[in-house]
């Protein structure tokens, strides 16, 4: 008789889970390098050291964690050297591709640009970005070629017109996309100019509001002109039937709109609505649905 063989088996050992940071599945380490920088220090600190240190010593002078991480929420990133395409990007090639020049993000936050602004921009470009000037499909304007030690001025000559870099960048409410036509357009059901400008007083640059996991885009306007479906939240004028003109609001991760009308409280909104899935951040005081993606209000 022979002997029957059998294959040798051991129980698979079940793998050790790990956590990855994960804060939807209640997870707060390991921190990604983003959160560990902003942990280590406020990122809105870094304007004084721009002003006071950085640009009085050089491109050579800047922190790293300040270069590639808190310099964006003053509207500030390194540019690629020429010559390197797309295949180079990478932690392990940043110091080879790494410039000495920065772009430089301006908001507009949906206001008109009456002339002297745009000729303030205009001088800028030809004075410290070799005549670069575009604008981005969220009514920046960028510069490219800024050297650190100009910083200062431009940011002088931006604040003379009424313009700012600061949080055009970063994990923090971006720029407010508007219509260029606020205000004056004939077809316009609301005008959003003095909402804007008070979310603008109570959230920009504002330490409670400058650490979000990410950024936060909004739009707000009275007109059917903006993109307002790719942003996180964003306000459109609509007429209703029984409640005359009013906002709708929704965003790109909610299911549906949300009916807002105009009251006479400070910042002009009054939800009528509330989103029934969604959660409200921590960090932040506005709450966003989740799911499908918001229609526009018929």
């Amino acid at each position: 008789m022979f002997a029957k063989e059998y294959a040798m088996t051991t129980a698979a050992r079940p793998a050790k889970t790990r956590n990855e940071g994960q804060w939807a599945l209640g997870q707060r380490e390991p921190l990604n390098d983003a959160e560990q920088f902003k942990q280590e220090d406020a990122p809105l600190n870094v304007r004084d050291r721009i002003l006071n240190v950085y640009a009085k010593q050089g491109f050579d002078s800047i922190e790293k964690s300040d270069l590639r991480g808190r310099f964006r929420w003053m509207g500030l990133y390194t540019q690629r050297e020429q010559g390197y395409d797309g295949t180079w990007t990478g932690e392990e090639n940043t110091d080879t591709i790494e410039a000495k020049y920065f772009m430089m993000r301006v908001r507009s936050d949906g206001k008109p640009m009456s002339a002297a602004t745009v000729r303030a921009l205009g001088q800028i470009s030809t004075d410290f970005a070799r005549d670069t000037a575009d604008i981005g499909d969220r009514e920046n304007v960028q510069f490219h070629w800024i050297r650190i030690e100009d910083v200062p001025e431009i940011w002088d000559r931006l604040a003379s017109v009424g313009l700012t870099t600061t949080e055009a960048c970063g994990d923090c409410p971006r720029a407010i996309h508007g219509s260029p036509l606020a205000g004056d357009s004939v077809d316009e059901i609301l005008d959003p100019s003095p909402a804007i400008d008070e979310i603008l007083r109570r959230f920009m640059n504002n330490p409670e509001y400058a650490n979000l996991p990410r950024k936060y885009k909004s739009a707000i306007s009275g007109l059917q002109d903006v993109s307002h479906e790719t942003h996180d939240v964003a306000f459109i004028g609509v007429n209703h039937p029984e409640h005359g003109p009013g906002w709708t609001c929704g965003s790109a991760a909610a299911c549906r709109p949300t009916r807002c009308w105009p009251n006479e409280s400070a910042c002009g909104f009054r939800s009528t609505k509330f989103p029934t899935s969604g959660k409200r951040s921590p960090s932040c005081s506005v709450t966003t649905a989740t799911g499908g993606c918001a229609p526009r209000p018929g």
